[in-house]
Formats: structure tokens, C-alpha cells, sequence
């Protein structure tokens, strides 16, 4: 054999046996690897037991009047008294604006003698009757002006009582443009009041939220500025307002020393019926594959559990989820690595000292 041929066997054969030396090497590695895969997986573990929860509504608020009204004058003339200051509180029946009589009191008084004399006219054409002297169609014209003098009487009375204009109800006087001298026409504002005893939180729900309340449950009026108030729900819409798609709430507070004010921020504050629920950490929430909300727990065998899970409310603290064991073990760090059926080797953080 040539020198040449025997020196390109011997390379061939040590390139044939280099090449063998790292299959087998990589064999060894893959089953080694193997070997480390099939370890289970290291997670924390906690307890977690079931405990009675009240879940909380919280709608943005505001207060408003309980009433407004605008006092206008149904009569016309000259101001002659303003007896209701801006921003004080009057009662109810109290004047607040009032206006010159001129001679608006003679002018009932000649009602009144206009009314007498039409009764001693439709008298007498009853006692004509009586005697054949008189007619069906003079006595019915004698009552009919009667009757028109009874209209005029009251009408003076009712324009000289309208001279006040009076407060209908307890409240304050928020705005009063008219000063004493004056002249106010028919139709013309008098004053402004507001009612804020009692006074209205203003709030909107959600639609979700609105089938959740009733008409004369107990809410907590929370303020920035104030303290906390017990409120009672006085009403819910039946209709959604057609920008914001939410629900008008209302409920009424007492307010004897008007601290609150209209226009007041804060919460409106409703507690719904105690429920049974776990509170956990919402970084142990995990989706399942059609985005459902679920937890991983392990059992007794250290086995992965995956378990879906409903929200109910949510804290500083956490959340509230139903749908859990009265008593049960979740993974609390090391969750995202593993499966639901996989084998684990779960352990529970070390208690302090």
C-alpha cells in the first residue's frame, strides 16, 4: 500500500473517531439534561381559609338642594320692603319681597260694595218673581252679575295677599336681585331659595351596579371636607342618561345645622349583604386559556390544581374571590412556571422569629 494511502486512512479513521467521541458526549448531556428536567418544580406555598366579607359600592358624588324655587311676583308695582336677606334662612310663609298696595286696598273694598249691592239686586228680583212682576231672564241676569262681583272680590283679595311674596317653604335665600324702590312686573324674579334640610347626594350607577340597589337602603355619604353621613336611597332611574350611559341615584340626608353645602364632592357609599369569600393577592390571579380568572393550588400530593374563580370585590388588602374550598393551599410564588396536573415540590415560607 502506498505511504500516501496509508496516511489518508489514518486521518480518516481519526476524524471517524472524533466524531463518535462527541455523539456520545452529546448523548450523555441530553440524558443528563433529561434527568434535571424530570425534577419537579420548586414553588411557595400559603393557606388560605374562607371568612365572611361585605362588599362595598363606591359612586363618585355630589350634594344638591333638596328643592329650588324661584319666587316671582304675580303682581306689578314698586318694592316697598325686602324682608328675606340674601343668604339667610327663612321659614315657611315669611315674606321675602314686598311689594307697594298703591290702591289695591281700595279697590276691595269697592269689590266688596259691588258684590253687596249685586245680592240686594239678585234679592229683589227674586221677591218680583214672587209677586209676577218679574222675569226668568231678569232674575238670571241678576245672579249672573253676582256671581261676577263674587269673581272680582276675590281676585282684588287674592292680587292685595300676592303684594307679599312669601316664602313656601323653610329655606335659604340664595339670590335676591330687587332692592326697596324697585318696580317688578309680573313675571319677574323676586328671589332664589334652596331647601338643605334635608339636602340630596347626587350619584350615577352603572348598569351593572343599578340592579343592585333598592329604594330605602341605608348608604354612607363620605366628603373631603365633612364627616361621614347615614343617608337613605330616595331614588333610582329607570332611564340611563344617553351621553354617560349610567343611572341617577339620589339620597337624602338630614341636615339640621346646614354644614353641608350644595355642590359638596365625595363618595356615596353602599353595603351590599355579607358573603363568604377568600382574600388573596391579586398577583395570584392567572388566566386560563379563555381568559377566565383562576388560581393554581396544590393537594395533598403536591399536585398543580388549577381552579377558576370569581371576583367579588376588591381591597387595599387584595381581592375577594368565590369559587375555593373553605380551607385550601395556593401557590404564592413560582405560579406562572408550572401546569395544571403537574407534580411540585411546594413549601411554606419560613415563620418570622
Amino acid at each position: 500500500m502506498n505511504a500516501n494511502i496509508r496516511i489518508a486512512l489514518a486521518i480518516a479513521i481519526l476524524i471517524l473517531l472524533w466524531l463518535l467521541s462527541g455523539i456520545f458526549k452529546s448523548s450523555d448531556s441530553n440524558t443528563a439534561e433529561q434527568t434535571l428536567s424530570k425534577a419537579p418544580t420548586k414553588v411557595q406555598v400559603s393557606e388560605f381559609s374562607r371568612t365572611s366579607y361585605m362588599p362595598k359600592l363606591s359612586f363618585r358624588s355630589q350634594t344638591e338642594p333638596y328643592r329650588v324655587v324661584e319666587l316671582k311676583a304675580e303682581v306689578t308695582g314698586s318694592v316697598s320692603a325686602v324682608p328675606g336677606r340674601r343668604g339667610s334662612m327663612v321659614q315657611e310663609d315669611q315674606p321675602i319681597c314686598v311689594i307697594e298696595p298703591r290702591d289695591r286696598g281700595a279697590r276691595v273694598d269697592r269689590a266688596a260694595a259691588q258684590l253687596e249691592q249685586a245680592q240686594i239686586a239678585y234679592r229683589g228680583a227674586l221677591q218680583l218673581k214672587t209677586a209676577g212682576y218679574q222675569s226668568e231672564l231678569a232674575i238670571a241676569q241678576a245672579k249672573a252679575d253676582m256671581e261676577a262681583a263674587k269673581l272680582a272680590l276675590k281676585q282684588s283679595e287674592i292680587d292685595f295677599e300676592n303684594l307679599n311674596i312669601r316664602a313656601p317653604f323653610a329655606a335659604v335665600v340664595e339670590t335676591r336681585p330687587v332692592e326697596v324702590g324697585d318696580f317688578i312686573s309680573a313675571g319677574q324674579l323676586c328671589a332664589k331659595l334652596v331647601e338643605l334640610n334635608p339636602i340630596k347626594i347626587i350619584a350615577q350607577a352603572s348598569e351593572a351596579d343599578i340592579a343592585k340597589l333598592k329604594l330605602g337602603d341605608s348608604a354612607v355619604a363620605e366628603f373631603f371636607t365633612h364627616e361621614n353621613v347615614e343617608v337613605q336611597i330616595s331614588y333610582i332611574a329607570h332611564e340611563a342618561n344617553n351621553r354617560t350611559r349610567s343611572y341617577r341615584i339620589e339620597a337624602v340626608a338630614e341636615n339640621p345645622n346646614l354644614s353641608l353645602r350644595a355642590g359638596m364632592s365625595g363618595h356615596l357609599i353602599y353595603n351590599q349583604p355579607a358573603l363568604e369569600a377568600h382574600l388573596i393577592s391579586a398577583s395570584l390571579i392567572v388566566l386560563d386559556a379563555l381568559g377566565e380568572p383562576s388560581v393554581r393550588a396544590v393537594d395533598e400530593n403536591n399536585q398543580v390544581k388549577q381552579i377558576n374563580v370569581t371576583v367579588v370585590g376588591e381591597t387595599e388588602q387584595g381581592l375577594w374571590v368565590q369559587g375555593l374550598p373553605e380551607t385550601i393551599t395556593l401557590i404564592t410564588v413560582g405560579q406562572s412556571y408550572v401546569s395544571d396536573g403537574e407534580f411540585v415540590d411546594s413549601y411554606f415560607p419560613p415563620s418570622g422569629p
